[in-house]
């Protein structure tokens, strides 16, 4: 008999690792409790546009997002953002980054756009990082610890944590560097220094861009994968919830629209507080849950935006507004400043560790403070919220800690499409790899 495999979540990870049991001649089965597939990598409409409900974009430090989509057929629709810097606002000052970075961390600190805003000083201090001993690198060193201790606390605070906290809704001195990537502790202990190691990174982005998206939206590559994995025979069941899991004789029992299902295999691709509340063994952290990032889509009838006055985005530091980050997605996207007509599409990223705040109240005051122009309630056409839960996920040494269980995605602690794809590239204990 083909061995029997449940998967509980239906976003990329979980749809990643159903085509790759079905290949390998099992029955497979995902349940997914909303009615939509793709998790995060999913759409919604917003004044009759369809737009990424999630992620609008994937990280080129590896092929692997793109080779996945060509195989999908989209090969064709994947698209570079239009070339303009991102910026920083901070409470004194607004400034455009450096353009020769990897995660803010500048590839040449004497080049003029990074003395214009770290200074002569600190720009001298980080070149000179290079020459430095690197010496002991731990596993879960902090980004916060190595960028100050190696290049200083202006590069730290200026330029890399903008960046990274704008992405990760983490303080520098929480986010581990094994959390952006778990290679990156080993890369740069082989690179011998940070410098040396952005520019190996940066190396490895196609030219012109360090990301990509699909023109019509990354939820495109979600669908794509649904449609495959049916393809392949897996069986996708839409808006039915895993209420309970419990392993006896040798097999997992999963209770879910009304019944119960066995399974050989069972395959958690859920964030890590409903991995924990599923299988209790796992002890997740408790604060996994309280780390939400809330994004607010704002159409807006402002001409005064026409020319990108800010680039494609805004990265704020402390204490400027109370989002965190802003995407001007019809300058950033050809594809989608045609669709939008005259429009603009702005989306706002919040930290958000209490559930029943209301950020869509700031939302039109903090994109007119981050793009530096006058914004009143009239000019909104139509505004969106969206609520993520675990955004961030703490890594997870083993991605299969108990016989017969596997943890994909946000389970296993990976965030972002690159490191969930390229995951699946790699085995996971007991299972093959894919190319």
């Amino acid at each position: 008999m083909p061995a029997r495999v449940i998967v509980v979540g239906g976003g990329v990870a979980g749809l990643l690792a159903a085509r790759r049991h079905a290949r390998d001649g099992a029955e497979v089965t995902v349940l997914e409790a909303a009615d939509r597939w793709g998790g995060r990598v999913s759409a919604h409409e917003v004044h009759g546009l369809l737009l990424d409900a999630g992620a609008e974009s994937f990280a080129t430090r590896s092929a692997a997002v793109a080779d996945l989509a060509r195989g999908l057929g989209l090969g064709g629709d994947l698209v570079a953002p239009t070339r303009r810097p991102a910026w920083v606002v901070s409470p004194d000052r607004a400034y455009a980054l450096p353009i020769t970075g990897w995660l803010g961390i500048p590839t040449r600190p004497l080049q003029p756009d990074v003395r214009r805003v770290i200074g002569w000083a600190a720009a001298v201090d980080a070149a000179l990082e290079r020459g430095r001993p690197l010496g002991d690198v731990a596993d879960d060193a902090t980004v916060g610890s190595l960028v100050r201790s190696r290049l200083g606390e202006r590069v730290a605070r200026m330029l890399v944590a903008p960046v990274l906290q704008g992405v990760y809704s983490r303080p520098l001195d929480e986010l581990p560097l094994a959390a952006i990537d778990p290679t990156l502790p080993a890369q740069l202990r082989a690179a011998g220094s940070l410098t040396a190691l952005a520019e190996r990174r940066r190396a490895l982005a196609p030219a012109g861009s360090a990301v990509l998206g699909v023109r019509g939206g990354i939820w495109r590559i979600a669908q794509a994968l649904a449609d495959a994995a049916l393809a392949d025979g897996v069986r996708l069941l839409g808006g039915t919830e895993a209420e309970s899991v419990v392993r006896a004789d040798g097999a997992w029992h999963v209770r879910a629209g009304g019944g119960t299902m066995t399974a050989d295999t069972l395959v958690l691709a859920t964030t890590a507080a409903v991995a924990g509340r599923l299988v209790p063994a796992l002890d997740t952290a408790p604060e996994a849950a309280a780390r939400r990032v809330a994004l607010v889509t704002l159409v807006l009838d402002a001409p005064a935006l026409d020319a990108a006055p800010r680039g494609t985005g805004v990265l704020a530091t402390d204490g400027v507004t109370r989002a965190k980050a802003l995407t001007h997605a019809t300058a950033k996207w050809r594809w989608l400043r045609e669709a939008a007509d005259g429009l603009h599409v702005v989306r706002l990223s919040y930290a958000l560790p209490d559930p029943d705040e209301d950020v869509a109240a700031h939302a039109l005051d903090d994109a007119a403070r981050l793009l530096g122009v006058p914004l009143a309630p009239p000019q909104v056409r139509a505004s969106r919220t969206v609520v993520w839960d675990d955004a961030s996920p703490a890594r997870v040494p083993d991605r299969a800690p108990l016989p017969g269980l596997e943890l994909v995605g946000s389970a296993a602690g990976l965030s972002g499409l690159a490191a969930i794809v390229g995951a699946e590239q790699r085995p996971t204990p007991g299972q093959p790899a894919r190319s």
